[in-house]
Formats: structure tokens, sequence, C-alpha cells
């Protein structure tokens, strides 16, 4: 076994996508999207959560989703394998020796602070390589949950219809070895005319590793743990199979993190959607109900990031209200700090929807969430989210989390969401916000100050290391017919990342230079 204790992020390229023309982003616990409107941000930000949705389906992730296979490798059953000729018999006892051999291990190995791998032996590796690589089987389902996330009917209208190519989506990152040595792996999704077309690049000279705690994970639910490994021949080699399938699993899993968590999307207009679920949820049922009636009025149609917004809203009333410690935490001190009061959850009313509130501090009674400004309708859903769904590891999606929040609050709240990802959440922000971006600036800075060299400074214990956060600027560009994304790096100089709001600050100000010059003139 072998520990590793840093991952390199996961590198997104993307092009011909929507308004994008090109772009590549690495996910990081902290992702910042920023640029004009218009310019393909909430795109990627959507794009990030349809392959998140997907992948976590099978790895990890605490949400099902019904749309797609119970299975991550649906079709490597036994019939499947003994056609394509990949698993022979005389293979199955090097596999059981194997697997035994590091059950065994994995009952005695102690715990490890770090990241602890498990290395296949190549004649393991040699059978588990071709599963990585038969992932047509996915087409149909994946394409299914782009038009579902982006609420289109077919996913071809996804494309950049200003460039004759196809959209394409190469998922990278690298697989770790000893010596902190590499091999590139990728996945690449295609949107063509006919639908998605997925596929996979897994060197055949790769050293395949598997991370101890997904294998484990993996075990506790599976047979195999308890697998009576001198049972007949016919059974040993079914046996076989399903180990090869965990292996993948467990393989795909490690590879494709941070996709492998479940995410939350917090839409734009959060506000208004908080004001109105219920009358929004309602006359979805409604137009529903008349459908058969009035053949020609189609049903409106609502973009999965918006219905699993107002799904999750909904579930709000017919779960248990868990509490995550940490994140409770982080919810009061972000009601304390921010809202001067609290946002509550009540049961479901008579049409077994839940009821928000809000209770300023001091007052006796709660005000209806409708009647409150709309920093507390926007702010909200982020308590509710933090302190009742949001786990460690989940990718939290908040776009414009500025909306209707005075700067300072904007810096607040900024250190607030600082304050999740130390506690493990990831988080990725779409933002015009020059304010957000100079207080993601003071955190990174602050990270190189020694704790005891803080005293005096506001929310001392919060921090971003430089290699935590990840900013990228959406750019308008003709020539390519889309958005050009690109990094963006911490100024020292400006003490912000620059993303061209100083050119605004510029420009206004020489407009009240001509301005003002010409009265002089007159």
């Amino acid at each position: 076994m072998t520990d590793m204790s840093s991952v390199k992020p996961l590198e997104l390229n993307v092009t011909n996508f929507g308004p994008i023309a090109d772009g590549k982003i690495e996910l990081r616990p902290m992702t910042v999207l920023v640029g004009p409107s218009n310019s393909g941000k909430s795109y990627f930000a959507s794009l990030i959560y349809t392959l998140q949705r997907f992948f976590s389906s099978r790895f990890g992730g605490t949400d099902s989703n019904p749309t797609l296979p119970d299975e991550f490798w649906p079709e490597s059953t036994r019939t499947h394998w003994i056609r394509r000729g990949t698993l022979s018999k005389s293979d199955v006892p090097n596999l059981v020796s194997w697997f035994t051999e590091t059950i065994s291990q994995l009952m005695t190995f102690d715990d490890n602070p770090g990241r602890s791998l498990i290395e296949l032996p190549e004649t393991v590796a040699t059978l588990v390589r071709p599963i990585l690589s038969d992932v047509a089987v996915l087409n149909r389902p994946l394409d299914s949950e782009f038009a579902r996330c982006f609420g289109v009917d077919q996913t071809r209208h996804l494309r950049n219809f200003l460039s004759p190519y196809n959209t394409e989506i190469h998922i990278k990152g690298a697989l770790l070895t000893e010596m902190g040595k590499s091999h590139a792996y990728s996945y690449e999704v295609k949107l063509q005319d006919q639908g998605v077309a997925l596929s996979s690049s897994i060197p055949d000279t790769a050293r395949l590793y598997i991370e101890r705690s997904l294998f484990e994970k993996h075990l506790k639910s599976h047979w195999l743990l308890n697998a009576e490994w001198t049972v007949e021949e016919d059974l040993r080699v079914a046996g076989a199979f399903k180990l090869l399938d965990l292996l993948a699993d467990c393989f795909t899993s490690d590879i494709v993190s941070p996709l492998n968590q479940t995410p939350f999307y917090l839409p734009a207009d959060r506000a208004g959607v908080m004001h109105s679920h219920q009358v929004v949820v309602r006359s979805l049922i409604a137009s529903a109900s008349r459908a058969a009636l009035r053949p020609d009025s189609p049903l409106p149609v609502l973009s999965g990031v918006l219905g699993d917004f107002l799904d999750q809203l909904v579930a709000l009333s017919s779960v248990s209200l868990r509490a995550h410690e940490d994140y409770d935490t982080i919810s009061r001190r972000l009601e304390h700090s921010l809202l001067q009061g609290k946002v509550n959850v009540g049961g479901p009313n008579q049409v077994n929807y839940p009821t928000f509130s809000y209770r300023p501090d001091g007052w006796d009674r709660d005000l209806p969430l409708m009647n409150t400004s709309s920093m507390v309708s926007e702010l909200a859903p982020v308590v509710l989210y933090l302190r009742h769904v949001v786990q460690p590891g989940n990718l939290l999606i908040i776009e414009e989390p500025e909306a209707h929040l005075h700067p300072e609050m904007q810096a607040k709240f900024t250190r607030h969401l600082v304050s999740a990802i130390q506690s493990g959440v990831r988080i990725l922000i779409t933002t015009h916000s020059e304010w957000i971006l100079e207080e993601l600036a003071n955190l990174v800075k602050l990270s190189e100050l020694p704790p005891d060299q803080r005293e005096g400074i506001e929310d001392p214990d919060i921090s971003l290391r430089p290699d935590q956060l990840g900013a990228w600027f959406f750019e308008p560009n003709e020539e390519s017919g889309g958005s050009v994304v690109r990094e963006i790096s911490l100024d020292e100089e400006s003490a912000t990342f620059p993303a061209g709001f100083g050119l605004v600050t510029e420009n206004l100000y020489n407009r009240w230079v001509e301005i003002s010059t010409r009265i002089q003139e007159n």
C-alpha cells in the first residue's frame, strides 16, 4: 500500500459549448467564475453540475438519481465479458488470490492520516482496463442528464452554432503512482447531432491504484466480503466478474474526484424562488393535471438546475432535518452577523409544502419569508442548505452570491463561504462582484501570516491557501465566436484578482471628467 497526501486538481477543457468557444478550468476547493454578463459562466457552472450529478449518482453521492443506471458499468456482466474474452477461467485463481490477500492486509493495516492507495498487480490491472474503456453504454443516460439539467429537448442545442465543430468536453487528471509520478487519463464527452458520446483514455502502461477508503466502502455492502471462494467453479467465475466491476467502480470513483460527490445548485434569483416556490409548484401541478384536456398547451419546462432546487426546498418538509455540527455553527454565525435573526423551516402545510420564516433578533414571532428583505430571502437558502442539506465533500454552486448585499455584507459573506470550505465543503461561485474578489485576495494573503500574528484582524481563523482557490475570467472573443476562459492570478499590486472592474471605474471617472469639462466650457 502506498501513501499519497495530495491529488492534482481535476481539469475540465471545453470547446464550442453554448457561448463558450474555448476554456480550461481546474476544480479546486474554491472555484470562482467571473466575467461580463452572457459570457458563459452559468453555462459552465451548469456543466459542472451535470457532470457531477452523473458521476456522483454511482460514486459516493448521497442523492440518488433515477435517470441514471444503478450500475455505472451496467453491461459488464458475466455473459458480456465471456463474449469479449476479457476474463478466462485461468484468470480467476490469480484474481481470487490477490483479493483474499488484500482483504487480509486491510484487516491489519494501521490507520494512515494520508491517502492510502492499493496498487493493482498487472495481472489484475490488465483485466480492469478494458472495463474502464468500455463506456459507450453510458451515452444514453448521460445524454438524458444533459438535457434534463439544461432544460432542452436535444443536447445538440447546447452546441455553439457559430462553430462547425462538435462540442467537446475533456475531463483530465493523473493516475497516482509511487514517488509522486503520474500517468495522464481522460474522459471525453462530445455533443453530436445524434446525442452525447462518451469515451475514455486509460494508458495501457499505467499502473492502477485505488484508494483504500473507497475499496472498503464498496466492500461494506458487497457480498464479496463474505464470499465463499471454495464454492463450485461457475460461482467462482461469477464472483470474479463482480470483483472486476467493484474494482472498476473504485478506480473510476478515484480518478473523477472531485466529481464523485453530490452537487447542489443555488440559482440566480433564489430570493424570488423562495418567495414564490409554492406558487410555482402549484402552477406546475395544475398545468400537468390539465394537460390531457388541453393538448395544445405545452407544459412549462424547468431546467434540472431550477427543478432540483425546488424539489430540495419541498423535500425539507418531508425529511428528518439534520444539522451537521460544523455547518450548523457556520449557518448560525451567518445568521448572527449578516441576518441579525434566524431562518426557520416549519412543518408541511395543508398541501405538504414547508413554510419558511424569519425571526429577527429580539422578536417573539416569525415573519413569513416573503415579508422580509431581499437580503434575508437571498441568504435563507444558503443557511438552510448548510444546516440541513450539504455534507462534507459536497459541491455547493452559488450563482451571484453578491445579489442584494451591501459591499460590506458581500465581504462578510465571502468569509462565511470560506469557513465552509475549511469544514470540507467545495464551493463554486459565479460573480460580478469586485468586493468578493478583493476579500478572497485578502484571505489568500492572510494565509501567509502566522496565526499568532493575526490579533486584531477580523475573523483571523478564516483564510485560503493559494492552491485552494482558482479564479477564471470569461472573456468574449469575436474572432473565436464565443468566450475564451483564462485563469486570473492574484495581483499583489492591486490586491485583487484582476477582472476588469478597474477599467469600468476608470471609464466612469473619465465620463465624469468629460461632462464636467463641457460644463466648464459652457
